[in-house]
């Protein structure tokens, strides 16, 4: 097993303190049916390994429907409306009005027998305006205490940006607890390497002073930072040896710059 693959597998999900936080953010957003919520961050910051952990959270959870959209690219509003309804196996109808009032449907019998409705969009950077709108229309359907549908959003950067934007001030106002992913320190870097190498059943070759390198030149950004074990983990495997010095490192860094 590859201890530093770049792949967003959730058990390879290292929980830093920051990470916890979200996820009890979300958790709480979802249990408490407060509607929308968002997980925002830069490229590479591991938002889809993030959402796809907590999806499989709740996919196991027997009070819970859920469904993960992996990238919500869509022709019209309408046509992703629909793919929001074949998610939950919900039937398809001819009309923009029809639908909306199947996934109703869905959503009060879900609730009524006691199932929480949960949807995780990733890449929801994609969404544009016609679909926000759609999205703001769907957490409408609600009891006047709960909403039928949570919703979670994981997203670049720049969708905070048009959420900012004085026409989606409908939606942006619906958004409870959102989070934005930071870099990690250099601690949280540490235990990140020491993690997959367990989980990866290997012994954890990289000295402290190679570590410090890789986090200096990563930033901290999680990506970076696997991306650059991954290189220096496979030429020390190629060379046969049993350590990553800041020699090794500094050969793979050199190797990762484009």
């Amino acid at each position: 097993m590859k201890p530093f693959s770049l792949s967003p597998n959730p058990d390879c999900l290292f929980l830093t303190p920051a990470l916890k936080s979200v996820i009890a953010k979300v958790t709480y957003t979802i249990d408490e049916r407060q509607g929308l919520t968002c997980i925002l961050g830069d490229v590479g910051m591991g938002k889809t390994t993030l959402l796809r952990w907590i999806a499989e959270q709740y996919a196991e959870r027997s009070d819970v429907i859920s469904a993960l959209m992996p990238n919500p690219r869509f022709i019209s509003d309408f046509a992703f409306l629909k793919g929001v309804c074949q998610e939950f196996d919900i039937k398809t109808r001819r009309s923009q009005f029809e639908q909306e009032n199947e996934l109703k449907g869905f959503l009060v019998d879900s609730y009524q027998a006691g199932k929480n409705v949960v949807l995780f969009i990733d890449e929801a950077q994609s969404l544009n305006g016609k679909m926000l709108e759609q999205i703001r229309a769907m957490l409408n359907f609600e009891t006047g205490r709960e909403k039928l549908i949570q919703i979670v959003f994981s997203g670049q950067m720049e969708l905070r940006d048009r959420l900012k934007d004085p026409s989606k001030k409908a939606l942006s106002s619906r958004i409870f607890a959102p989070s934005v992913l930071t870099p990690m320190s250099l601690e949280d870097t540490k235990a990140l390497i020491g993690y997959r190498c367990e989980y990866a059943r290997v012994p954890n070759p990289f000295q402290d002073d190679a570590v410090t390198l890789i986090y200096n030149h990563s930033g901290g950004v999680p990506r970076e930072v696997i991306k650059a074990c991954s290189i220096a983990y496979t030429l020390m495997v190629n060379e046969g040896g049993s350590v990553v010095d800041v020699e090794l490192c500094q050969a793979a860094l050199a190797e990762s710059v484009m």
